[in-house]
């Protein structure tokens, strides 16, 4: 056993490499396409960043279907969501990239992104798991995609100076994006399906496999592709990003399970949902005053790991 772990891990730090790279050069073609297309900031790390990072989220809830296991993916979505804000924004915030970072539609996104929290808190009060709640989340998640996609800026600035873009043809663009994309979710793929054998090898509950090993594989797209963008003064992009990541998991991918399986086990919501609002919660409370400090970020970070450690 102990060699089948060791091949695992190989895999898994391999995957993770390609990762990097693949989502530094899918940030690039996003800075494009930013210029291309005369989306703000957020607007693009909402409708591009977000909706693509968030695909192995899908392709877990589609294995997890064909499977009968429902359950898996529930556990992926709210626990990838405690990571995107606990982990990634927390270690964002530690490095100081967060410090000034609100904006009035960045308050906006983060009060829908609280209400959508509530959705799952309403399906345990009530004990609702029907495709009709399926339908309604899909529907929520084009509405907050036309609304970003309304959101226009003139011109993109980065470090305080006007940011002028070597777009090339629309089609180099869109074929760098799409192969960093492929390399990312590949990638990503690799680190999940690594990650469970290895969980299934030491023996780890199946309820643990969604919440706290896939889920951090499917971030993974997240956490480097927003550690690119910060470090390259695409603050905005990267907090859209983990804004419209979290609010597609919710609608898209949850709307999708709940569409395709109504015989979810809601309960199993239950030792997950307190640590999705508190990391909800203390998001939005820096960000009225103005943006995430190191201690906010590191408030943020303290939760994730007490995440990790008390739901089992």
């Amino acid at each position: 056993m102990i060699d089948a772990v060791l091949v695992e891990l190989l895999i898994l730090v391999g995957s993770l490499v390609v990762l990097a790279f693949s989502s530094h050069y899918a940030i690039k073609a996003i800075e494009k396409l930013i210029a291309l297309t005369g989306l703000s900031e957020m607007s693009a790390g909402f409708i591009l960043l977000a909706t693509l990072t968030s695909v192995p989220e899908i392709i877990v809830a589609l294995f997890s279907v064909l499977e009968g296991e429902p359950g898996i993916s529930v556990g992926d979505i709210l626990g990838s969501n405690v990571f995107n804000i606990g982990a990634v924004l927390g270690i964002l915030g530690i490095f100081g990239y967060l410090k000034t970072c609100c904006t009035n539609l960045l308050l906006d996104l983060t009060d829908i992104l609280f209400l959508t929290s509530l959705i799952p808190l309403l399906l345990v009060i009530f004990n609702i798991s029907s495709p009709i709640v399926g339908v309604l989340l899909l529907g929520t998640f084009v509405a907050n995609t036309y609304f970003m996609a309304k959101k226009r800026t003139p011109a993109v600035e980065v470090n305080g100076n006007s940011n002028v873009v070597k777009t090339g043809s629309k089609t180099k663009v869109l074929s760098m994006l799409a192969i960093a994309l492929l390399g990312v979710i590949v990638a990503a793929r690799l680190v999940v399906s690594s990650g469970v054998n290895i969980a299934v090898l030491l023996g780890a509950p199946p309820i643990l496999l969604g919440a706290k090993v896939i889920a951090i594989g499917t971030s993974l797209p997240e956490f480097t592709t927003d550690l690119a963008a910060v470090r390259r003064g695409r603050v905005h992009l990267a907090i859209g990003g983990i804004i419209g990541s979290n609010l597609t998991n919710l609608t898209l991918v949850l709307g999708l399970v709940l569409l395709t399986s109504p015989s979810v086990e809601i309960t199993i919501l239950t030792e997950l949902l307190p640590f999705l609002l508190i990391t909800t919660v203390v998001f939005w409370r820096f960000l009225t005053r103005g943006g995430i400090s190191k201690i906010g970020g590191l408030l943020l970070l303290i939760t994730y790991v007490l995440f990790q450690v008390f739901v089992v």
